[in-house]
């Protein structure tokens, strides 16, 4: 361990002990710590036989450096100490009167004159720094200041500020750290925040090393968040820097620096620290093989240092496999979350919240409805709002895989199993799945005899390959879909009612998008962009359209608006060519509606003018996505100047859905406009302005 000699003048000083030495002794330990042995010596107790022996002697004053030097055997070691103040100790001089004359008192005219410098240099410039001389006259000054030599100053002088002892300046510190090589972490971090407590007579100094520290510091944190074990030598083999993961590596405790390689490493080949460099060479220790790179770092054209690098080849297949699992999931993940779900329908909304619930569970999901309902993205919805989000998501489509491969497909197959067989065979997508989510779209149109197969995996969480009497055990989560209706599939025997009871657990039924149609709006806004505005008749169109095609019919026709319509709103001509001819049908439909026909219709009406003010409000809430409640009807009402009650408006409903023009939907859903009632609300001559 290092060690360090501090000569101070006397044990005696004036009536009282002397604590200078201590001071200093306390000023080096807090940078160094446990890294050194500090002594105190006092001049006037040196003797010939007491011979200071520390690598470093630190002094006070160089007016005592040639006394110092009879004592110790190598005066090269002397240091003449800096020293400065403590931030602290320094913040009531500045409150002191501009101008104004300062007495600085010392026992020793170098000391005080250093602390005149000192107090210039850190700032103190208000005032006027007198040196103090033993014998002058000092009656004219108000103010003095020492550091801990209070009882020297002028009984005459109000103004006391005793600002203890001067600490040792940073320089000093850089000084023995290069002196005696101590550069570890700790000693640097130390040394920083000793730094910050004090006075710095060489700033320029201490930033360059702050920045050389903060360096280093980053450089560490690099070092170790490798997953290498990373080594730098000279050419000798001793250590200059590694890492965490090299320690790791080699079961090393303890600091490694300016140790030799071959001292620590004593099972490891001495050939590596041979001229030549290494690539992918294997070395064995203990237990452990270990990836090898070697290369030989040029400076100034000479090759000085030794580059290591080292890796556990149980850490190289760690990541060939994670590699290999990543690439053949590659396409296979969720994209779809339950916020991308468009939806003013309360039933939808009740159906978003029951896959919440479900999502945090492992069970089974049954999703039922007509093609194009969005049956693949609320699976990959549940898929993401669930534990296994970060895993694969593996989608399959019952109906697209030929029967004579979807055994091999789902379930892989060993080495040689049928002709056209991979040679290494192939792991199924169950198996790809595996910790993640399998869906099984169009699950109706799987054949018979695999559903008892699937049957196993759900009872089991196992698969047996084709071809092959391993079984292997999965953790998958299951999520089926079909738009046919499973009851009649299990009355004609096309499923079986054992596998439909097992996927049956969490069953969610998709609305058709005709069932939704106060959803067509916003959902053409999500499909365009927002880039349009959609006229009213255009609206009305499109909620009267029987969509057999759902929302992927409507994602097309979004499409088709998008890709040719120039204009910022959208009427009947910018729809695909069907929709138009929907139009014109229904149009001429409307015209074969006679006055006569329209008044004998009203003529049935409890209040003819207030049902057609009824059925405009339905058609209006409608459009806008808003329920057509009796509540937001009377309050639309309202606004119009209607007045109705609940129970007139009650029998005004009931005779509009007595005529078929609109639907009463059962709970909250409302009213909805049927095909005849719009076709009636266009063709009526009596205006009604809602």
């Amino acid at each position: 361990m290092k060690s360090i000699a501090i000569v101070t003048d006397s044990i005696i000083k004036g009536k009282r002990l002397s604590n200078l030495g201590e001071i200093v002794k306390a000023n080096i330990l807090d940078v160094f710590g446990s890294n050194v042995l500090v002594k105190n010596y006092f001049i006037d107790t040196l003797t010939p036989e007491s011979m200071i022996k520390e690598d470093i002697i630190v002094i006070m004053a160089s007016s005592r450096a040639s006394k110092v030097r009879r004592y110790t055997s190598h005066p090269e070691n002397i240091i003449v100490a800096k020293r400065t103040f403590s931030k602290k100790s320094i913040a009531p001089l500045y409150d002191i009167p501009e101008g104004s004359d300062v007495l600085i008192v010392n026992d020793d005219i170098e000391t005080v004159l250093e602390s005149i410098s000192s107090l210039y240099h850190i700032g103190i410039k208000n005032v006027n720094l007198i040196p103090f001389i033993s014998g002058k006259d000092y009656n004219h000054i108000k103010y003095a200041v020492s550091p801990s030599e209070p009882e020297l100053i002028p009984e005459n002088i109000e103004n006391v500020f005793d600002v203890g002892h001067r600490v040792l300046d940073i320089s000093t510190m850089l000084l023995i750290i290069n002196t005696l090589k101590i550069d570890d972490k700790k000693t640097q971090q130390n040394l920083y925040n000793y730094y910050q407590e004090i006075f710095s007579s060489n700033e320029g100094i201490v930033q360059n090393y702050n920045s050389l520290l903060a360096r280093t510091e980053e450089l560490d944190q690099l070092l170790d968040l490798s997953h290498d074990g990373i080594l730098l030598t000279d050419k000798e083999g001793k250590i200059l820097i590694y890492n965490k993961k090299f320690k790791e590596i080699f079961d090393l405790k303890g600091k490694l620096r300016d140790q030799n390689i071959g001292e620590i490493l004593k099972e490891i080949d001495p050939a590596i620290y041979s001229e030549n460099d290494f690539h992918d060479d294997l070395i064995h220790f203990k237990k452990k093989i270990i990836n090898l790179e070697k290369r030989n770092v040029i400076h100034f054209n000479k090759e000085e240092r030794m580059y290591f690098s080292f890796q556990e080849v149980t850490h190289i297949k760690k990541l060939e496999q994670n590699l290999s699992r990543k690439l053949r999931q590659k396409g296979h993940v969720a994209r779809y979350s339950l916020n991308d779900i468009v939806t003013t329908s309360s039933e939808m909304k009740n159906i978003v919240q029951k896959a919440k619930k479900i999502a945090q569970t492992d069970l089974t999901v049954l999703i039922t409805g007509e093609s194009g309902t969005g049956k693949e993205i609320l699976a990959q919805a549940i898929h993401n709002a669930s534990p296994r989000k970060n895993q694969p998501f593996i989608a399959v489509n019952s109906a697209a895989i030929p029967e004579s491969l979807i055994e091999s497909e789902l379930f892989g197959y060993e080495s040689g199993s049928f002709t056209g067989a991979l040679k290494e065979g192939k792991p199924g997508l169950f198996e790809k799945a595996h910790n993640g989510t399998i869906f099984l779209d169009e699950i109706g149109d799987m054949p018979n005899h695999l559903q008892s197969k699937l049957l196993r995996v759900l009872q089991e969480r196992q698969i047996v390959p084709v071809g092959s009497d391993r079984v292997i055990d999965i953790d998958i989560r299951v999520i089926a879909a079909t738009h046919k209706s499973p009851t009649e599939m299990i009355e004609s025997g096309s499923f079986r009612k054992d596998l439909f009871y097992r996927l049956n657990v969490f069953p969610l039924e998709l609305p058709s998008l005709s069932e939704r149609v106060q959803d067509i709006p916003p959902l053409l806004k999500r499909f365009t962009g927002n880039r349009f505005l959609f006229s009213p008749e255009c609206i009305d169109l499109l909620k009267n359209h029987n969509w057999p095609g759902n929302i992927r019919e409507l994602y097309n026709i979004a499409q088709y608006i998008s890709t040719f319509e120039e204009r910022d709103i959208v009427d009947i001509d910018s729809l695909p060519r069907y929709m138009k001819n929907q139009f014109q049908i229904s149009k001429k439909s409307r015209d074969k509606f006679s006055r006569s026909n329209e008044l004998l219709v009203l003529g049935e009406m409890t209040d003819p003018e207030l049902s057609f003010a009824v059925l405009k409000a339905i058609d209006l809430l409608n459009s806008i996505g808003k329920t057509a409640g009796r509540n937001h009807i009377i309050q639309l009402m309202k606004q119009e100047d209607y007045s109705i009650g609940e129970s007139l408006l009650r029998r005004i409903l009931a005779q509009l859905q007595s005529l078929d023009f609109i639907i009463i939907k059962k709970g909250r859903s409302g009213c909805y406009l049927t095909e005849k009632g719009a076709l009636h609300l266009s063709s009526q001559q009596i205006q009604v302005e809602i």
